[in-house]
């Protein structure tokens, strides 16, 4: 039997019998270099870590205070975003997989001449402080073209990586990010196979992935229905760019629809990339919604989140029950309107209460709604939608949603607007999906996720009392992972 073997059956063992645990997530505001195009030395490209990682080691003592049994940074925490490949080099290290080596950083090199500074720093602020630790970082691994025909021009892979220690220092999760995003697959490479990264601590089992992964059957999905993970790390950088995809809102709601617990911690990268810029959002979230959260786009700090967390009870989404749909008779006066990249077909909402439907090919959407009071200077609309999300690389997706339009202009239905006046004091939001796989998410003014004051019924949303602040957008996000 494999020492790796030995000491994961020795972890399992020890796993504790309480109910709860208690978790941080720090939302960084990422040091970077002044041009990440630009070729640093290693001495210059550690003086940069070493500077977010003083900001990480004053968090951790933090959450130690207030009792996080595990602490979780966010991804590309260390230097940031918009490197090339050889600009990114520097700031590499090559991380070992704790299933071959049980190593503790913290006390010394795996290997004559390693390089492992921030590895070093990482595991010694888990064993100083009695805590779990993850962060986000680089991996390097040389390859040769006469041994491996992939190996890149270079001559070694370059990998997105969370790694993980316990609240000894040693490393027992490493995972390399598997679905990259955008002009970031231009300085990671894509593992050749995708990893399913767990991990045991004595108050929980977790599984590991990385932003973009959210969007995908592996690792996220399988993770949770294979190897029964009931606990989430996620780092994240997350580009903020329409309703549906505000990042502490559609974490909430794939924390819900696959009934765990998703530690979530984000990167505020100030500068604008790509045309974007990283305003981020993190939280601890649990399946009854978000323990705590925050987003604010306008923020300029930090943020460290602490909250207790629940093991989540036993769940089956047919649980929830069906929905039975009245018969369907579309709406009239519908219009189409973007949402981002995407062309949705809308019917407006024309009354203080109303109980409308629209249909686009084989998504339908039913809405039934009481307003406080109708407000003619807002328009609200009830959109639906089936078919690729180019946004997203061409996800297939089938949408239902409210929105809350721009303006009265049917035009601006589907923009990402931060403002409104309107009060519901009911919604019945269901959609006819062919996916059981539906995320919902709620967003009120002030970034608010309207924690308490909804449900997820399996095939939509439903407030009974009423959301008490005026709404930006209800959605629900159906996921055809089969024919991606």
């Amino acid at each position: 039997m494999s020492l790796a073997l030995i000491f994961g059956l020795l972890v399992t063992s020890c796993i504790g019998s309480g109910s709860t645990y208690t978790a941080a997530v720090y939302e960084h505001v990422v040091i970077r270099p002044d041009d990440p195009r630009a070729i640093l030395s290693r001495m210059e490209a550690l003086s940069i870590m070493h500077k977010n990682m003083d900001v990480f080691e004053k968090q951790v003592i933090k959450a130690k205070e207030k009792g996080a049994q595990i602490i979780v940074f966010p991804e590309d925490g260390m230097y940031g975003s918009g490197f090339t490949r050889a600009t990114l080099l520097p700031f590499l290290e090559f991380i070992p997989s704790p299933r071959d080596f049980k190593w503790n950083p913290c006390k010394g090199p795996l290997f004559p001449h390693q390089i492992f500074d921030v590895q070093q720093r990482l595991s010694c602020m888990a064993k100083a402080n009695n805590i779990y630790l993850a962060a986000n970082m680089g991996d390097i691994k040389l390859c040769t073209k006469s041994e491996d025909m992939s190996c890149p021009s270079d001559g070694h892979y370059q990998y997105n990586t969370n790694v993980v220690y316990n609240s000894d220092g040693y490393l027992v999760a490493r995972y390399h990010k598997q679905n990259l995003f955008e002009l970031e697959s231009t300085y990671f490479d894509k593992p050749k196979q995708c990893e399913f990264v767990t991990f045991v601590a004595p108050f929980g089992r977790f599984g590991v992935f990385t932003c973009f992964d959210i969007m995908f059957k592996d690792p996220a999905l399988t993770l949770v229905e294979k190897y029964g993970v009931e606990n989430i790390i996620f780092p994240a950088m997350w580009w903020n760019r329409n309703p549906q995809l505000i990042a502490v809102a559609f974490i909430q709601g794939w924390a819900m629809r696959m009934h765990v617990n998703i530690l979530a911690a984000d990167t505020r990268q100030l500068e604008t990339f790509m045309g974007l810029t990283a305003d981020a959002g993190s939280g601890i979230f649990s399946p009854d919604g978000a323990e705590a959260y925050y987003y604010d786009p306008q923020g300029r700090d930090g943020k460290l989140l602490v909250a207790e967390v629940s093991k989540p009870k036993k769940y089956s989404v047919e649980h929830l029950g069906k929905y039975h749909f009245p018969s369907l008779q579309e709406s009239h006066d519908i219009f189409f309107s973007r949402a981002g990249n995407t062309i949705i077909k809308f019917v407006p909402l024309s009354g203080k209460s109303g109980n409308i439907s629209v249909c686009f090919h084989s998504s339908c959407c039913h809405l039934e709604y009481v307003m406080q009071e109708y407000l003619s200077h807002e328009l609200y609309a009830l959109g639906a939608y089936t078919g690729l999300m180019p946004a997203l690389r061409k996800l297939q997706v089938q949408i239902c949603a409210l929105f809350k339009c721009g303006s009265t202009s049917q035009g601006s239905c589907g923009v990402l607007t931060t403002t409104a006046s309107t009060q519901f004091a009911y919604i019945n939001l269901q959609g006819q999906f062919k996916t059981s796989y539906v995320f919902p998410t709620v967003v009120t003014t002030d970034n608010g996720l309207a924690v308490g004051e909804w449900a997820f019924t399996g095939t939509g949303i439903l407030s009974s009392s009423g959301i008490m602040k005026p709404l930006l957008s209800a959605f629900l996000w159906g996921r055809m992972y089969a024919i991606d």
